[in-house]
């Protein structure tokens, strides 16, 4: 098999991953570019020069893909403008704009779909349902996030993050004035706004899966742990069982909403909340792209390397899902998210060295850090309650083996913030 060159768009956070994942993969020549330095250059002036450059060389690339919302924007134009294989940007506005996407669930999945209101429709007075969980209307992570209990408490959170979020989604205006199709009048309109949702039960989950060739593929569903009385993640623990009828219901949730979002050729991921005392789906969101953070989890256990697989589709080839049979694979992997409900200033990170240094004694465990020294955890688009710092894979075959690693892991990484304290 030809090796196929492929451009990977990713947060700078995801690059020792990537290039680690691809080290023995002889299919694939990879190329990286990062957001950061996208938005550094400017999207829509990164965007047009890398359109321009791909046309006047068409083979310099078999195919593009983007790991997080903002580097899926970015594939998806660059996909479109160019031929490439990649979901629509149709498929990208209908599950980052998160009112839109709710207009299609109420259409298609009613009964999975939880109330909700744009932000407006409170401020006017002609909607006062309490509580509801706020966020923004455009994907953001976990920015200005919250549950809210009154209208007092939405307008300070209104107030307190509008001009912020018209900042972080520039990038996103600027990116879709590159692209060839008509403006999506409603997204333009709705997406520096807030959406107000309906509180709902159950298992928090998220379900990993690709569509290819208008065939869906579901591959993992990993279960988010909280911290007591927070909306932050302790961590993540995979895999998330399921009895055959929660199955059968899932299977035709996804089937019926993933093509109604307009998605295909690309991986997604649907965050649920699913009540198995009542045998109720709920969903919480949809995007569409691969769940990076669960990327290293999932293979872990499975054994297979999802981020070849999104290479695949870029290629225009479905996914094999093949296992790596040289590879160990655990009975479990939780993710784990490191983060204190402080600010701080950042004074030490473990640089490579560490790392590999623990991976000497736990080769299985991954280890992702997600800040720099000499910088504040504020710096960071981060929640509304916590600030979080690094992600760590840990599989095992018992939950107290992976809890006594964490703890050894944690201790060895040796973080360092402005108190003095090892932040754990």
């Amino acid at each position: 098999m030809k090796q196929k060159n492929i451009l990977v768009l990713c947060d700078q956070s995801d690059v020792y991953v990537i290039k680690n994942s691809f080290k023995d993969n002889h299919n694939y020549n990879i190329t990286i570019d990062t957001t950061e330095n996208i938005l550094s250059t400017g999207a829509k002036k990164y965007l047009q020069d890398t359109i321009r450059l791909i046309k006047e060389n068409p083979y310099m690339f078999d195919g593009i893909t983007g790991t997080h919302d903002s580097s899926a924007v970015f594939a998806s134009i660059i996909c479109q403008e160019t031929g490439k294989i990649f979901t629509p940007v149709e498929g990208v506005i209908s599950c980052q704009n998160k009112y839109i996407s709710r207009m299609i669930q109420k259409e298609c999945v009613p009964e999975n779909t939880p109330d909700f209101y744009l932000e407006e429709e409170y401020l006017q007075g002609t909607c006062d349902i309490f509580p509801v969980f706020v966020k923004p209307v455009h994907s953001n992570v976990s920015f200005s996030s919250h549950h809210v209990n009154s209208l007092k408490e939405l307008q300070a959170l209104i107030h307190k993050n509008s001009q912020l979020l018209s900042s972080y989604n520039q990038y996103f205006i600027d990116s879709l004035a590159v692209s060839s199709e008509p403006s999506n009048s409603l997204n333009l309109k709705t997406c520096n706004r807030f959406i107000c949702e309906g509180i709902v039960s159950g298992d928090q989950v998220t379900v990993d899966g690709f569509i290819f060739d208008n065939n869906i593929t579901i591959y993992g569903i990993t279960m988010a742990v909280f911290f007591e009385g927070s909306i932050s993640f302790s961590h993540h623990e995979f895999p998330y069982e399921l009895s055959p009828k929660m199955e059968n219901k899932l299977h035709h949730l996804l089937n019926k909403l993933i093509p109604a979002l307009a998605l295909n050729n690309t991986f997604f991921n649907v965050e649920l909340r699913i009540d198995k005392e009542e045998g109720q789906i709920y969903i919480i969101e949809v995007n569409s792209r691969i769940a990076f953070q669960f990327s290293k989890t999932i293979e872990a256990v499975r054994g297979f390397n999802s981020l070849h697989c999104l290479c695949d589709i870029a290629a225009g080839k479905n996914p094999a899902l093949k296992v790596n049979s040289k590879k160990t694979n655990f009975k479990y992997c939780y993710n784990f998210e490191l983060r204190t409900f402080n600010d701080k200033k950042i004074i030490k990170t473990p640089v490579q060295a560490d790392i590999d240094r623990i991976n000497t004694f736990y080769p299985e465990i991954e280890i992702r850090n997600l800040i720099d020294n000499d910088t504040q955890l504020s710096d960071y688009k981060q929640n509304p309650e916590s600030f979080r710092y690094c992600i760590i894979d840990i599989p095992g075959n018992s939950q107290k083996e992976i809890m006594d690693k964490f703890e050894q892991v944690k201790s060895m990484l040796d973080y360092q913030f402005a108190d003095t304290e090892v932040i754990c």
